[in-house]
């Protein structure tokens, strides 16, 4: 701490951190972003035009810094294990972008160590934390919808594939569409559920639009002979409860829409779209579609990333529980993970 303020330091200041996760702290009255460490100099370029006091190039001396109580991980998704774990050793809090990690194994480890360092780690998705998403939740455990029992979780783009290495390279990401845009409505479906434990996965995995030439993405070009991630993936993933739902995502797909981004919620009372607010239900023998008016309630909620970040803060300061669970993380992980084992042995895998 520094002056009565917790002191945050980034480990990535890219556009997720700059551009989201920065503002959110800046909102908060008694914190202070005081370091970031990029191996970028344009990020390290950013950070000076912020007025940060400490940049590095390496996070290890950023970790150095005593007065920094949280860090902010936000670097390429198989750079996460290491900055984290580092970072939980150096005695500090952690919020990590998403994917947690990408491996079970990775994250087993993490928890472990931020057990053993007693300190707060928490996955940043942000999904939960829209005011669309609170509400659903809060319809959901009140029981408005019945019994939860199927739910189709849609992460599709038409032509929305991110061009930069770290999102085409397995050495960097970990995956492709599953692993930047699967993750998050894979979580959020988990979460409206209730987070029951995995029983098994099926799973497939494609590559067919992404190395080809004459396919435009509308965010530019990309290096086809350097892409080895999958461009479209699914699963089938069924939970001890008996519940069950199926994934779907990808980067470039032919579809009607540019972007499918939703949930649908099958419940034994009412079904539910996600994010459109549409209710489908059946009353007095009468078929009904309903779409709610949530306008006037919640209207102190922040922007999503911002309020993740306010939230974990809060958490830290009043040494709570974090919202979103690490144990929930794991189960995310193991899903997407068991998506990929399957997809390559053609077999379901089970928990």
């Amino acid at each position: 701490m520094k002056k009565g303020k917790y002191c945050v330091g980034f480990i990535g200041f890219g556009g997720i951190a700059s551009l989201t996760h920065f503002p959110g702290w800046k909102k908060l009255s008694d914190v202070e972003v005081i370091g970031i460490a990029d191996v970028s100099e344009k990020a390290r370029k950013q950070a000076e035009k912020e007025g940060i006091k400490y940049i590095f190039d390496n996070y290890k001396k950023l970790l150095e810094i005593e007065e920094i109580d949280i860090v902010d991980v936000c670097t390429p998704n198989k750079l996460h294990y290491p900055a984290v774990i580092d970072s939980l050793k150096a005695g500090k809090h952690v919020i990590c972008e998403k994917p947690l990690a990408t491996s079970v194994k990775e994250v087993e480890g993490m928890i472990e160590q931020a057990k053993k360092s007693n300190k707060k780690l928490m996955a940043a998705q942000h999904q939960r934390f829209r005011k669309e998403s609170v509400l659903t939740k809060k319809l959901i455990d009140d029981g408005f919808f019945g019994e939860i029992y199927f739910a189709f979780a849609n992460a599709l783009r038409r032509r929305f594939l991110p061009v930069r290495d770290t999102f085409i390279k397995k050495e960097l990401s970990g995956g492709g569409p599953m692993f930047d845009i699967g993750v998050h409505i894979l979580d959020l479906t988990y979460w409206f559920i209730g987070c029951p434990k995995v029983h098994s996965v099926k799973g497939i995995t494609y590559t067919k639009l992404a190395k080809r030439k004459d396919i435009r993405g509308l965010w530019g070009e990309w290096d086809r002979d350097a892409y080895n991630v999958e461009d479209f993936a699914s699963g089938f993933i069924r939970f001890d409860d008996g519940r069950s739902l199926v994934l779907t995502c990808s980067f470039l797909a032919n579809m009607e829409k540019l972007e499918d981004f939703s949930t649908t919620l099958f419940g034994t009372e009412s079904g539910f779209l996600w994010p459109d607010g549409k209710i489908a239900t059946e009353k007095n023998g009468i078929l009904q579609d309903i779409k709610p008016l949530f306008d006037n309630v919640m209207s102190d909620i922040q922007p999503p990333h911002h309020q993740e970040i306010k939230e974990f803060f809060e958490c830290v300061k009043e040494n709570k529980e974090v919202p979103v669970k690490l144990e929930q993380s794991l189960e995310v992980i193991k899903m997407l993970e068991g998506i990929y084992i399957s997809a390559e042995s053609g077999k379901e895998v089970s928990f």
